[in-house]
């Protein structure tokens, strides 16, 4: 597994390779940016997306990012998913972000919000990206962040079409195992299922102060689903990405990530040190949230 130590440096020389494929794009690194709001139809609901894309020469076609942002997050993740975006963008790579249910712009309840739901998201705001010209469909990668890096986990085996998978601090402990000790352990976490089921929501405010209001499917949903074991099927390259302070998905989750991507062409690991959960984006620490940007950029540029 390659550890990479210099995302700056190995960002430069990884532009500098690619300016020589003029089939592919013709001024990498130097691409105008073009940023689009708009929704996307999905589950019967307008889904809030953001897509970003290369703006490049008729007949050229660039590759595409999907990306799921984390648990009560939104599609902005504190700057940091617009940050990577443009940066993509700047490479020439383009992305889909949404809002998914309760989240950002969402109109929806956050009962809503579930895996089940997410999954559906991802994949209607990457159909509905399949039709611009300039997209290449048979490069499109993934990108996802805490329990967005489980969702890119469970579409990678769902749907094979995606090519490349880069989870940051990825929430990817089969079951509910995690998120059982969050709420509180075993006893408040059934009582909490039991509310979700007789009442349709079971409220619960997390350490950051937040309220959400939590759904039965949120409870089964990850009672259910298996993430590594979906990561084991996964063949494409795989970063994962996590900083050494982190106490929300400890770094040891990461490496369970890592270590259970055993079908992957190439994992690439990326140790943050001194990061916590937050990455740099919601703690003002823009040197860390620059690593972040960098070494994932850099990553896809050359494997996508």
């Amino acid at each position: 597994m390659l550890h990479i130590d210099s995302p700056t440096k190995l960002l430069f020389c990884l532009v500098f390779l690619a300016s020589c494929s003029a089939d592919q794009m013709d001024s990498p690194a130097n691409f105008e940016v073009r940023s689009v709001d708009t929704a996307v139809e999905s589950r019967g609901v307008a889904v809030p997306v953001t897509y970003v894309t290369p703006v490049v020469s008729d007949g050229m076609q660039v590759p595409l990012v999907v990306m799921a942002h984390g648990h009560g997050g939104s599609r902005q993740e504190g700057g940091g998913y617009q940050m990577v975006a443009e940066a993509m963008a700047q490479n020439g790579i383009a992305s889909i972000r949404m809002d998914f249910p309760g989240c950002g712009d969402s109109s929806e309840s956050f009962t809503n919000n579930n895996l089940s739901n997410m999954l559906l998201d991802l994949q209607a705001s990457r159909e509905f990206m399949r039709s611009m010209p300039e997209i290449d469909n048979d490069r499109v990668g993934l990108l996802g962040y805490s329990m967005g890096g489980r969702l890119v986990a469970l579409l990678g085996e769902i749907d094979p079409g995606y090519k490349v998978m880069v989870a940051w601090t990825p929430a990817v402990d089969n079951g509910a195992e995690r998120d059982i000790n969050t709420l509180g352990g075993p006893e408040a976490y059934a009582t909490l299922k039991q509310r979700a089921l007789d009442t349709g929501v079971a409220e619960f405010t997390t350490r950051w102060g937040t309220t959400l209001q939590l759904g039965y499917r949120w409870f089964t949903d990850l009672e259910e689903t298996k993430p590594l074991e979906a990561l084991a099927t996964f063949e494409g390259p795989i970063l994962v990405l996590y900083g050494d302070q982190d106490d929300v998905v400890a770094p040891a989750t990461s490496e369970d990530a890592i270590n259970a991507a055993r079908s992957s062409s190439d994992v690439v690991r990326h140790v943050v040190a001194g990061a916590n959960h937050a990455l740099g984006f919601y703690t003002n620490e823009p040197e860390v949230a620059a690593e972040v940007v960098d070494t994932t950029v850099a990553f896809l540029v050359e494997r996508l």
